[in-house]
């Protein structure tokens, strides 16, 4: 039986993942081959410094761009059925936009805005946009579906097991 065609916000959520899963995989790389030119665009002009503390974070940066441009790109080609996928990528967004704010909230100096500071703003300026539209569009693609409800499917019933043979020696029958 054929499955029924994908709702409008369906579709709408599988573009959405494709286009975001090209754009964390361009960042990805952006990150990984000129961290500097990077952060001087996110900074607005600010010089990176690139100490082994800094390539650690560019590490992990990479790593994480990658995980979530493939969670991206499997809800872009089942929207449906791997609608899921997308949560691990909405985690990430909503940690990286709030430990940005947190961080220039309670550790920013007091002209965070003209310095290399707006970089780690920028984290949030960005990304907590995306968390929101991803969210949403997350949310619509299924009215109705939540995490709490209940499973729609369950395990296979298992065959019965097969009656145990007798063997016996000799051809003889024992009682």
């Amino acid at each position: 039986m054929p499955l029924p065609h994908l709702s409008r916000q369906e579709v709408r959520l599988g573009r959405f993942a494709a286009f975001c899963s090209a754009l964390y995989g361009i960042m990805g790389l952006l990150f990984a081959f000129s961290p500097a030119w990077t952060f001087r665009v996110a900074g607005l002009g600010a010089r990176a410094e690139l100490t082994p503390e800094v390539r650690f974070w560019q590490v992990l940066g990479v790593a994480m761009m990658a995980a979530i441009s493939v969670a991206c790109a499997l809800v872009a080609h089942s929207p449906r059925e791997r609608r899921v996928a997308l949560l691990p990528v909405l985690a990430a967004q909503l940690a990286s936009s709030a430990t940005a704010l947190l961080l220039v909230a309670g550790a920013a100096p007091a002209d965070w805005a003209e310095s290399a500071w707006r970089a780690v703003f920028s984290v949030f300026a960005t990304g907590f946009p995306l968390f929101a539209l991803s969210g949403w569009l997350f949310h619509s693609a299924a009215p109705g579906v939540h995490l709490s409800s209940a499973p729609t499917q369950s395990a296979p019933e298992l065959p019965a097991p097969p009656k145990p043979v007798r063997l016996t020696v000799g051809g003889a029958k024992q009682p």
